[in-house]
């Protein structure tokens, strides 16, 4: 077999090349295509809507009958009431300048064509690429030498317009008459005589003709090139496309109508040869008309130079600060319908971030830009998302997020249409089971980045990973060639994710699998409709919170497939002078203004926190918000982050201000104590509830009654919890307090008839004192009761979403009323809550009792 030609990798070398040695010359371009274009928009701007409307009345009138004069001022009337005007004059700024572009490069380029039969067997082949390359092809390369924004859709747009010109005008001058040519010969013309007197003139029709093409394409160009950030009615389309808003598209693209029928009619208008027109208005006064319309507008272009309108970005900042200046006070986002745009336009506003600009795109464009400034190590600000594989690839950080603009932490769904579990009993249940971790879907996406297919990715995870996908599909029995669809939205994650449970839906189920890649909106709207059986694709509950809003009542949701999963603005580690969203309006160094010297600046205004989806840590940042700890940061990590750096604290005695909850084994283990909390932003005293799915009292009558009894203090949990710290296996803790505390047991158990190995399955969230109620919950039921119990180690949101579905029996592990309030209002209807199971519970901020510190409110800045 004859290897693969790797073309591949010679065009990204020589992208790569021309990206680095040609950097001078791109800058160049740039700047003067980036001051054109705003110069043009600017100048269709500054005249009040309705006065550009008359000027463009006056022109149509010229150029046309009354039939184009009214459709011109009635269209662009409409646009003005729909909204769209700023939107639509970006847009004609765009086109404007990409046909100027085309008809300075096209023409010339056309008329070497005509004189030299060489250059056209060169140059036709290549026109005929340009016009028959998929033009979102032109985006990458075209992002890549000259950044997001305007300048690569302008590029694009001449790319893929500029054929037309050069084709039309070649055909015009070859189309001129030989015997005029001779005849211009015999007069004793020169070649420029003969080119610009005899054959331009007679060709200009042709060449018109070409120039109106141009137009046009460069028009169509507005909603592809608005995916790499080139703002404008394309855009609207764009946003509304993402968010299935029909009604808004399609005002939006009636907007691009109104603006391609008057561009049309006015180019093909310009000249009209072979009819003569009468008129009451001679061609002296159309040209004064004209010369007059065209001043105005100019003398209102201009006068943006002089009257300050135009300001640099950060320039309303009063102190602008080196990070904002870095990266031209820009953050670079992805496609301007996704919910993680919403949430970086809500950071914005919560940050006061006046002076910046949220760019609009693609993912696809985002990670060309990455890439690029990561190469020349330039700072950059991104929004970005795990799981996803530029964090493996890169070394990357994101920014902290004291108020949360971001939300806590998501989870990607797998949602069901209604009716699935009926009809494909087989298949739900295999959904329903699946569930993996970022690190896994990390192997695909590294994988599929480095040139591997999806399906092969698939292939070849499937077969590493064997034994998790016998767990997944345990027990089910396999169909007969079944269709079944799924849909995925073209995200590296998602392609992963729905690649696989394709291959394991019809290798290891029988299942025939469509995989229909669409956007969100479309997405949900399928499966809600039932054209599409599921989807795993979707990211609850921040990113398509409004798709789950529209349609929560029209799908079923089959519980995560994964946790963890976060969103928000990233930037590289290189950078070391910004690490909070609040750092990009004030700078860095001047973040934190003086602030209680003997605590916040002793702890460098950090509060050390656990897991960023925990209900603690949206309590914290409530209280951070509260009290006006406004230049104090809540640090994200992990429990086990948490007490290693407080118990690195506490060797050297150094103060430290950390997120604490009881029942913990470092109570046991530290002195500690809790900072008072008069305004009760962490509630009063918590209590950890039983939870149990809704039959189990039918189903399994001896755990209920066990279940409902069982309860102990935090004193006897943080034995076990201490035992399990210093070394003892979860299981033999367990034991070991079931034999000390034998009395405790069989008050637990008394008068219940043990049962002879049935399954129960108990969830539990991976906490140090949800691992000791768990393990002996697990310890008693299997040696006092006869059951066979299978414990599942899982995160809060899967715990209550198993429990509510029936896939968990119960779990020792709801923290209520506080911590884990919003599953309980979610879940409250399909659970029963046998009570609780330990009371005197409690949250808040914890301190060493070496800290001469007792409240919150002694956080506050002086």
């Amino acid at each position: 077999m004859i290897p693969k030609i790797p073309l591949a990798s010679w065009i990204e070398a020589i992208v790569d090349w021309m990206s680095s040695s040609l950097s001078g010359l791109f800058n160049v371009i740039s700047v003067v295509i980036q001051e054109v274009v705003g110069f043009f928009s600017g100048l269709f701007m500054l005249p009040h809507p309705l006065l550009f409307i008359a000027i463009l009345g006056v022109l149509a009138f010229l150029l046309g009958r009354l039939p184009l004069t009214l459709f011109t001022v009635i269209g662009f009337l409409l646009v003005d009431n729909l909204g769209y005007w700023a939107q639509s004059m970006d847009t004609l700024g765009l086109v404007i300048t990409s046909g100027l572009i085309s008809i300075l490069l096209g023409v010339p380029v056309g008329i070497w064509l005509a004189y030299s039969k060489t250059a056209a067997r060169i140059i036709t082949p290549l026109l005929d690429f340009m016009q028959t390359m998929p033009a979102f092809v032109y985006l990458l390369p075209a992002v890549t030498f000259f950044s997001l924004g305007v300048v690569p859709g302008v590029i694009a747009s001449v790319i893929f317009a500029i054929p037309p010109t050069i084709r039309l005008t070649h055909l015009g001058i070859k189309q001129v008459s030989g015997e005029l040519v001779e005849a211009a010969d015999a007069f004793g013309s020169t070649s420029m005589q003969k080119l610009f007197k005899v054959q331009l003139p007679l060709a200009l029709p042709t060449v018109m003709s070409g120039i109106n093409q141009t137009i046009m394409l460069s028009l169509s160009m507005v909603v592809i090139a608005s995916m790499i950030g080139a703002q404008g009615i394309g855009a609207e389309v764009y946003r509304a496309v993402t968010q299935l808003q029909i009604g808004k598209g399609f005002e939006a693209g009636l907007a691009v109508v109104v603006l391609a029928i008057v561009l049309d009619r006015f180019t093909q208008n310009l000249f009209m040869p072979g009819r003569k027109k009468t008129s009451r208005v001679s061609s002296k006064q159309k040209a004064w008309i004209a010369a007059a319309a065209a001043l105005v507008v100019l003398v209102a272009g201009f006068s943006q130079y002089f009257t300050g309108s135009s300001t640099s970005a950060g320039g309303n900042n009063s102190a602008a600060n080196a990070v904002g200046e870095e990266v031209n006070y820009q953050i670079i986002g992805i496609d301007p319908g996704a919910g993680i745009m919403k949430s970086a336009a809500k950071a914005i506003d919560d940050y006061n971030l006046s002076d910046w600009t949220l760019i609009e795109g693609s993912g696809a464009a985002m990670t060309a830009t990455l890439d690029k400034a990561l190469k020349a190590e330039e700072p950059i600000i991104i929004t970005g998302w795990t799981p996803h594989w530029m964090f493996n690839k890169y070394d990357l950080k994101y920014l902290e997020d004291p108020q949360k603009s971001f939300g806590d932490a998501e989870e990607i769904h797998t949602i069901g249409r209604k009716g699935l579990k009926e009809d494909h009993p087989v298949a739900y249940e295999f959904l329903s089971r699946f569930e993996w971790s970022s690190e896994d879907m990390g192997e695909m996406m590294i994988a599929i980045q480095d040139g591997t297919s999806p399906e092969q990715a698939a292939v070849d995870y499937a077969e590493k990973h064997a034994d998790q996908i016998n767990e997944w599909t345990k027990g089910l029995t396999p169909v007969n060639g079944d269709a079944f669809k799924l849909s995925y939205v073209a995200w590296d994650s998602e392609i992963a994710s729905t690649n696989l449970l394709k291959y394991v839906m019809e290798n290891k189920l029988g299942y025939k699998v469509n995989a229909l890649q669409v956007e969100a909106g479309p997405m949900w709207t399928g499966v809600a409709s039932g054209d599409v059986d599921a989807s795993p694709a979707a990211w609850l509950p921040l990113t398509h919170a409004d798709y789950w809003e529209r349609y929560k009542d029209q799908v079923e949701d089959l519980g995560a497939n994964m946790t963890g999963v976060r969103t928000g603005l990233v930037v590289p580690s290189y950078m070391t002078d910004v690490n909070s969203i609040e750092d990009l309006e004030t700078g860095a160094a001047s973040s934190a203004p003086t602030a209680n010297a003997k605590v916040g600046d002793e702890v460098n205004h950090q509060i050390i926190g656990i897991d960023p989806g925990a209900g603690i840590m949206k309590s914290t940042a409530n209280a951070i918000e509260h009290y006006g700890l406004s230049n104090w940061n809540l640090v994200e990590g992990s429990g086990a982050a948490m007490t290693a750096t407080l118990d690195k604290a506490f060797k050297n005695e150094e103060p430290i201000i950390i997120t604490g909850w009881t029942p913990h084994w470092m109570f046991n283990q530290y002195d500690l104590k809790y900072l008072d909390d008069p305004d009760k932003v962490y509630g009063d005293a918590e209590e950890i509830h039983t939870i149990a799915r809704k039959g189990l009292k039918e189903d399994q009558p001896v755990a209920y009654e066990f279940l409902s009894r069982f309860q102990w203090t935090s004193e006897e949990m943080g034995e076990m919890m201490i035992a399990i710290q210093g070394g003892t296996s979860p299981e033999q803790a367990a034991k070991d307090y079931a034999e000390k505390h034998a009395d405790q047991i069989s008050e637990w158990t008394k008068g219940l008839t043990p049962v002879s190995g049935k399954t129960l399955r108990l969830g539990y969230v991976a906490w140090d004192s949800e691992i000791a109620s768990t393990n002996l919950l697990k310890y008693v039921l299997e040696t006092e009761l006869g059951y066979t119990v299978n414990a599942l180690q899982v995160e809060a949101g899967p715990m209550w979403t198993g429990v509510a579905t029936g896939d968990v029996d119960a779990s020792p592990a709801a923290w209520l009323p506080l911590t884990h309030a919003d599953y309980w209002d979610k879940y409250k209807d399909q659970i029963d809550d046998l009570g609780a199971n330990m009371t005197g519970v409690k949250t808040g901020l914890v301190v060493p009792a070496y800290m001469d510190i007792q409240s919150i409110n002694d956080l506050k800045d002086n």
